[in-house]
């Protein structure tokens, strides 16, 4: 079940049919809490998590353990007062206890908020703050992260607390409940302990149970922020239906199965690790492998030991290149990234590697590839739009539809997010009032309903009056064997307005001058896009989310180069 373009349509217009639409409106008509119990009647003894920390020791949970543990420390929130509706923050590493609580919140109707760890003190106030979070629930540290100092930097009196559930900070004005879970097996005293919640067992269970009941697919699961380079997040509301309907309908759709095993080491607080890998897996009783964080050298030993048949992670490239140094290979693979020859012989069986489009407003994938697709789709395209999504590719300017193949804006509709937290007229700004959801995402859209995605609307510069897309650019540039990172900038240009400048990382082991570059560009990219100037760097400024930090770069960008 496809949503499909007419053919030779004088727009592109990719409407759903009623089977689509059935397929969506069903996959979205249970709770987390039904779908994971559903997946656990099948079979309960069957493997659900396998989950190494950074230390490299592995952890496992079949489905009717998952279920209780989700259960028992359920309980445990709703002894501290979690309530339906209620924002709960989640602040950790890819752990067990991150699915546990997610899931237990999840289970008594509170949205959870979760933070990327890589986030600095004052961009987490801001998510606590502007989310309205009564509840925290943290991991004491990792690596050199020391997460109960930074809370006493955002919020000083948790620094002096010595009573758990009495916090008032005027930093974090809602925030009233720590909970910690203490990896070193010391809890601070201004802080619930996780491990003891989750043994509260007794009337709170039942209460919990009667909670759960009361949940419906239409609560807000996720208030997931988004990146921004310029300013401050904003919170996307992301209901439990569409939150499991998205996993449900791209697993569908890319052949995952309930037999498959998948690996993955993408962080859990985005929707590479939450919807990509735990709500593709666990609503059809598959098993999610996945590490705390990257490491090639863990990542290599689990690939051997657990036999995946899905590897599907950020810097899978990494792993397969130091896979290949040591004569190694990975049968048991079917669906993975192949970036080149090298991948082909380390991962012998991938035939098929979806490419997605979509963003964090449309649950991640609004539209994605599948094996049945031809080769040439599944290589240049993200797909057609997944069932009950709907897509127009939108001139910009008159606000006219287009016409196949052309660019524009990707508007969507389907199963797209309730709005901005809290941010009514930044919600309006983005969301219509037929519910089309205004993307500012540059795609095409081809007769057969493919969705090419091309670049955002403000990441654009005007070369000789032509509109040149500066992540095209930089993907381009990418497929170089020496670069492994680039980020393009509009440049002021007397002649033509503005130009293009490229920043370049380069492989420690192979060199590129900057002839040789435009040289191999040439061909590759229309005059106008070629840049004016290459800047080779040792590193390129990211935010916390390890997105390009675009701000710095337009300040790079408005710097004189010198020879």
């Amino acid at each position: 079940m496809t949503a499909t373009a007419e053919p030779r349509s004088p727009i592109a217009w990719i409407k759903p049919d009623e089977t689509a639409r059935q397929a969506l409106a069903e996959a979205r008509s249970r709770t987390l809490w039904q779908a994971i119990s559903d997946a656990t009647a099948l079979d309960p003894t069957r493997t659900a998590l396998v989950a190494a920390d950074d230390e490299g020791m592995v952890q496992r949970l079949t489905y009717g353990e998952l279920l209780d543990r989700v259960r028992a420390f359920s309980a445990g929130l709703a002894s501290i007062g979690v309530e339906r509706g209620d924002r709960v923050v989640l602040w950790m590493t890819n752990r067990l206890e991150w699915v546990i609580s997610c899931f237990a919140a999840v289970r008594l109707g509170a949205a959870v908020v979760p933070i990327n760890t890589f986030l600095k003190p004052p961009e987490i106030a801001y998510c606590i703050a502007q989310s309205g979070a009564r509840h925290l629930i943290m991991l004491d540290r990792f690596r050199k992260l020391d997460m109960p100092a930074m809370l006493s930097e955002i919020a000083p009196a948790f620094g002096r607390a010595t009573t758990p559930g009495k916090l008032y900070a005027p930093e974090t004005p809602d925030l009233r409940n720590v909970v910690m879970f203490a990896r070193e097996g010391t809890s601070h005293p201004g802080a619930f302990d996780w491990t003891e919640l989750e043994a509260k067992g007794g009337e709170w269970l039942d209460r919990a149970d009667r909670m759960a009941v009361q949940a419906t697919p239409e609560d807000v699961i996720m208030i997931k922020y988004t990146s921004g380079s310029t300013g401050f997040p904003k919170g996307v509301m992301l209901q439990q239906g569409g939150f499991i309907a998205n996993g449900i309908l791209h697993a569908r759709r890319t052949g995952m199965r309930r037999d498959d095993v998948y690996f993955s080491m993408m962080p859990l607080f985005h929707a590479g690790g939450s919807i990509y890998g735990l709500m593709s897996m666990l609503p059809q009783g598959g098993t999610l492998v996945f590490t705390e964080a990257f490491g090639v050298d863990l990542a290599i030993r689990l690939i051997e030991e657990e036999r995946p048949t899905i590897f599907v992670s950020v810097l899978g490239k990494e792993v397969v290149e130091e896979a290949h140094a040591r004569g190694l290979s990975f049968p048991s693979i079917r669906l993975a990234h192949v970036h080149n020859d090298i991948a082909r012989i380390v991962q012998p069986n991938a035939d098929f590697a979806f490419s997605p489009y979509g963003l964090t407003e449309t649950y991640g994938p609004a539209a994605i590839t599948s094996p049945r697709d031809p080769a040439d789709k599944q290589k240049t395209t993200g797909g057609r739009p997944l069932d009950g999504n709907e897509v127009r590719v939108i001139d910009p300017a008159t606000g006219e539809d287009l016409g196949p193949d052309q660019i524009g804006e990707a508007w969507i509709r389907g199963n797209t997010m309730l709005g901005y937290w809290n941010k009514p007229e930044e919600t309006a700004k983005t969301v219509d009032a037929e519910g089309w959801v205004h993307s500012q995402d540059l795609v095409s859209v081809d007769e057969q309903g493919f969705v090419t995605y091309r670049g955002r609307i403000k990441l654009m510069a005007k070369v000789g009056g032509e509109n040149v897309s500066l992540e095209e650019v930089e993907r381009v540039v990418t497929e170089h064997a020496a670069i492994t990172h680039c980020a393009a900038v509009g440049v002021a240009d007397p002649r033509k307005v503005e130009a293009v400048r490229i920043y370049v990382v380069c492989r420690s082991d192979l060199a590129v001058c900057a002839e040789d570059l435009r040289d191999w560009l040439k061909p590759r990219l229309a005059h106008f896009k070629l840049p004016r100037e290459i800047v080779f760097v040792g590193d390129l400024p990211r935010l916390g989310s390890g997105k390009l930090d675009r701000l710095t770069l337009a300040k790079w960008g408005a710097e004189t180069i010198t020879a």
